[in-house]
């Protein structure tokens, strides 16, 4: 296995900057998922990392090696793309080894890598099917073991899952990690998917515009976004946000907004903030708790509006103030649509960016 390191890359298409000064490090082994919206430049990176786009500035480098200008086959990488890209007319055993025999490796070396690779992927049974007798989740099975046959450097993943349903989409995210545990391998893995980025990962570097706001571990993003477009983009539903103006008097903190108003003197502000700043109060639902009657915990009032019941919790829609909010709470929870909810805020897990830079304070 290797490490991926890119220093200050530039790419441009088509006369627009895509990626400008992007510098990223993947560890040997590491599990790293570039997640973002469409159009954030996320799989041109993965393509530039694999070779198939040009480099304007900077440079590419797998372990010790200078790959910028190396062709794909020489910078010893697997390839695994959203479209299965089988050929018909072979059998599974001939694709996942065409690779191999194309480049003359021996044949039992060649035998032996696909019989490991069709046990770890479950396809021993399915090696003489053609790709027209597979269902999606398998022909997907047999692009990622064509990768693994090759036994690369580092394993590249262009939003493999998104032509599955969402069965076999949560199957194969758990094939997948225990793929990265059996190998040890350098896994990058693209994707606009929040859930599988989030239960993939060793770390999540999150996209916009080509630029990387935000990289750590799933927890630390979601429970420490850097700026507002990191909180909104993960999280199902998503952050709630009001917006307001800080003030402080008598050595305590607080929000005043237009549909409520709390003290946040618990929350975990990285810089003592000046009174009278614009802010936005972020909140995830998982950290609203919600009560029928007011209390030392739920001080504010709502008004109901929606239950979506989701097997073992379910997610309660009120507004306050004519702002809509969400709460996460357990099965057993009970309420009807229209009345009063009394709720309040979990603050020292809360987040408090500053309106204008959208940055967290």
């Amino acid at each position: 296995m290797a490490s991926v390191h890119i220093e200050n890359l530039d790419i441009v298409l088509g006369g627009n900057t895509i990626l400008k000064g992007m510098n990223l490090e993947v560890a040997d082994g590491e599990f790293l998922v570039l997640l973002g919206p469409s159009g954030c430049g996320k799989s041109t990176l993965l393509h530039t990392i694999a070779g198939f786009n040009d480099v304007a500035e900077g440079s590419i480098r797998i372990g010790e090696r200078d790959v910028t200008w190396a062709d794909p086959k020489d910078r010893e990488i697997g390839m695994v793309f959203q479209s299965y890209a089988l050929y018909p007319t072979m059998n599974v055993e001939r694709n996942m080894s065409f690779g191999l025999r194309v480049a003359k490796v021996p044949a039992a070396e060649v035998d032996k890598r696909v019989a490991k690779a069709a046990e770890m992927l479950h396809l021993t049974e399915l090696l003489k099917r053609r790709p027209a007798q597979l269902s999606g989740g398998q022909r997907q099975r047999v692009a990622i073991g064509r990768a693994v046959v090759r036994d690369a450097k580092v394993y590249l993943f262009d939003e493999p899952l998104s032509n599955l349903d969402a069965k076999l989409r949560a199957e194969l995210r758990r094939e997948l990690k225990q793929l990265h545990h059996q190998l040890g391998a350098t896994m990058v893995y693209v994707t606009h998917d929040q859930v599988e980025a989030m239960t993939l990962a060793d770390r999540i570097a999150v996209m916009k515009s080509g630029v990387i706001q935000q990289i750590g571990s799933p927890a630390e993003i979601y429970m420490r976004p850097v700026n507002l477009f990191v909180a909104g983009f993960l999280g199902s539903p998503t952050m709630n946000t009001m917006r307001g103006t800080l003030t402080e008097r008598g050595g305590r903190i607080g929000f005043a907004g237009d549909a409520l108003s709390t003290d946040v003197s618990a929350y975990p502000f990285v810089l003592t903030p000046g009174s009278s700043r614009e802010v936005v109060l972020g909140v995830r639902p998982e950290q609203v708790r919600l009560s029928h009657g007011a209390g030392p915990d739920t001080p504010h009032t709502g008004q109901l509006t929606l239950i979506e019941p989701l097997g073992p919790q379910k997610i309660v829609w009120f507004t306050c103030g004519g702002v809509l909010m969400s709460a996460i709470a357990d099965d057993q929870w009970e309420g009807r649509v229209g009345e009063p909810i009394a709720f309040g805020f979990d603050l020292p897990r809360a987040s408090i960016f500053d309106a204008k830079s959208e940055a967290r304070l």
